[in-house]
């Protein structure tokens, strides 16, 4: 994934868009070529950049495709008026705002019932939901034959928000005021705390150089 610099996230900003549970599209490739499957993982820290835990169904053949595989989950987005870009002396175009991470790694198939049924029933509980855990033994052994294991032993992490952080603080905060407008709150409360306070400490050090130039003369 091309990230300019001033777009890249931190490993600590792109596991938190990853952790406790996300969903997202797994990505593999075999003798089809490329296949893709929506599905959630629970994010596991531990060495190097941790694991993410899943499954998918027996059926699908994607779980045949160990290996190098990717894992791409999005956060907050949204189109983006041009009129919310713009300002006086510079009309600008409309665009689109994103934040994503992609979880590149190796992809381990668990066919063993012990490790399915552990990680179902953690995924689920990480929702709140202790079904799995009350279930009767015959329907977990219904659900077990049905599914398949796979870990993401991950061995990079690269996040990329592009959520208007070049841009002047006015023009962020309009963008802010139109993403409320338009209902997307999550898409305005990550700019309001990423980047507008980014763009405000940009502006104040380009002013304090400014000064410190207009001083010197």
């Amino acid at each position: 994934m091309y990230v300019p610099e001033h777009f890249s996230l931190t490993t600590e900003q792109a596991v938190a868009l990853l952790s406790p549970v996300r969903a997202g599209d797994l990505v593999t490739t075999g003798p089809n070529g490329l296949a893709a499957t929506f599905i959630p993982m629970m994010y596991v820290p531990g060495d190097g950049f941790g694991r993410l835990l899943g499954h998918v169904s027996r059926v699908n053949p994607q779980w045949k495709d160990a290996g190098e595989a990717l894992f791409i989950v999005n956060g907050p987005n949204d189109y983006i008026d041009a009129a919310w870009l713009s300002r006086p002396e510079a009309v600008s175009v409309p665009t689109w705002n994103y934040v994503t991470v992609h979880a590149h790694g190796e992809l381990i198939v668990h066919p063993e019932p012990e490790w399915m049924l552990q990680t179902v029933r953690e995924l689920s509980l990480a929702q709140g939901d202790d079904t799995v855990t009350t279930m009767p033994e015959e329907a977990v052994e219904i659900l077990l034959r049905s599914i398949v294991g796979v870990e993401l032993r991950i061995t990079k992490l690269v996040g990329k928000a592009k959520m208007s952080q070049n841009k002047s603080p006015e023009v962020i905060t309009q963008v802010i005021e139109g993403l409320a407008e338009a209902g997307n709150q999550e898409a305005a409360d990550w700019m309001q705390e990423h980047s507008l306070p980014r763009a405000q400490a940009k502006a104040e050090l380009v002013d304090g150089i400014r000064r410190q130039a207009q001083s010197g003369r």
